[in-house]
């Protein structure tokens, strides 16, 4: 995730350009994302959810979701290569990293009060004092509610990592949130199963994960943060038929969320059980490419500076859009899904346009912090 881990560059030197594109075709992808008015799914937002229509869904899914697990692996990997060389500097290059996203969070958090604050007042004025409650839960469990759990996530992903020292630990840690992850998995993309059952291990199962919101949490984040570290420390590793399990791994990602979707257990597809394996694949082919151009390094650069800004910037965007056309009583985005290709260009134009001004911003003597923002 470029929001923290402001250099693509490795401990001994070497510059990972590739990385920069990368993270930019993620956040390209996780804006697409969050074009939806309501949830991830394209059935949920009036798509016909015929068995073709699941299957194309399947597909867009199991590119998009790659996204952020990306941004966690190369984060972790190009801080921990950066410790690895200088672990007398250990904490304070940690400290550093998490004061960073500190900062990034408070900032963002006062730019979505107003909403914050419409949700507050929403629950109140209906009597709602479970949802007010479970609303407050899921703002300290996966930080503030406008897109901004992945800074909480990472914080805690890179701070528990960095405690672990030794290769038996570090494979603990990877088998413990190995399994954090897929009780996230089943609290997402198979939260149906538990949601149709009466038993009492389900009820309990079900009211934890719809309290908690235990979809992508910062738990969940902590397994693709160890597997960044193991990269950092050991990798890239030798595997022959690389690029074809590749291609294997998504089409098992395709074949899980159609399984998920056609059952109707799907309720989100942010963790699922196959995600780990395409994604570290993919890591693990990109990192051994090297290319020497110098424009294609300063463009990769220029991309990743508006990919993180992205990041930070496009879910204010989309809510506020939303918040004021619903107020004025129509929004034709909520009547013709194909119509939000419209703010989707709109958005990822204005990260292009508002980027450099925020650089330019961040010279300014108290608003140093901004330029994690790209």
């Amino acid at each position: 995730m470029t929001i923290a881990t402001t250099e693509t560059t490795s401990a001994k030197g070497k510059y990972y350009p590739v990385l920069d594109l990368v993270r930019f075709v993620a956040a390209m992808l996780i804006v697409f994302i969050h074009v939806f008015p309501e949830g991830s799914s394209a059935s949920s937002v009036g798509f016909d959810a015929s068995v073709p229509m699941l299957l194309a869904e399947s597909f867009v899914f199991a590119l998009l979701r790659g996204g952020v697990p990306l941004f966690f692996l190369i984060s972790s990997f190009l801080l921990f290569r950066r410790i690895e060389a200088d672990k007398e500097n250990k904490w304070k290059l940690v400290g550093a990293f998490c004061l960073r996203l500190l900062y990034l969070y408070l900032f963002w958090y006062v730019v979505a009060l107003p909403l914050t604050i419409r949700d507050i007042v929403g629950f109140v004025s209906v009597n709602d004092t479970y949802g007010l409650i479970r609303y407050i839960v899921i703002t300290l469990w996966k930080g503030a509610p406008r897109g901004f759990w992945f800074l909480v996530a990472l914080a805690l992903g890179i701070l528990i990592s960095a405690k672990i020292e030794g290769k038996k630990p570090l494979i603990a840690l990877l088998v413990l949130s190995g399994i954090l992850y897929a009780y996230g998995c089943l609290n997402s993309a198979y939260f149906g199963l538990f949601q149709l059952s009466d038993d009492p291990f389900s009820r309990i199962f079900y009211m934890v994960g719809d309290y908690l919101e235990l979809a992508y949490c910062p738990l969940e984040g902590l397994f693709f943060v160890a597997l960044g570290k193991v990269f950092a420390l050991h990798g890239p590793f030798k595997i022959k038929g690389n690029v074809p399990f590749i291609v294997l791994a998504f089409l098992l990602m395709v074949g899980e969320l159609f399984l998920t979707l056609y059952l109707g257990i799907h309720v989100y597809a942010d963790a699922f059980f196959t995600l780990p394996l395409f994604v570290f694949l993919l890591l693990n082919r990109l990192l051994p490419i090297e290319t020497k151009s110098a424009s294609f390094a300063l463009t990769a650069k220029r991309l990743k500076k508006v990919g993180s800004f992205s990041y930070l910037f496009h879910v204010q965007f989309f809510v506020y859009m939303h918040w004021i056309l619903d107020a004025s009583g129509y929004n034709p985005f909520r009547e013709n899904v194909y119509l939000l290709f419209l703010p989707y260009l709109a958005a990822v134009l204005l990260c292009f346009l508002l980027q450099p001004l925020f650089e330019r911003l961040s010279h300014h003597r108290y608003l140093g912090f901004l330029k994690y923002s790209y």
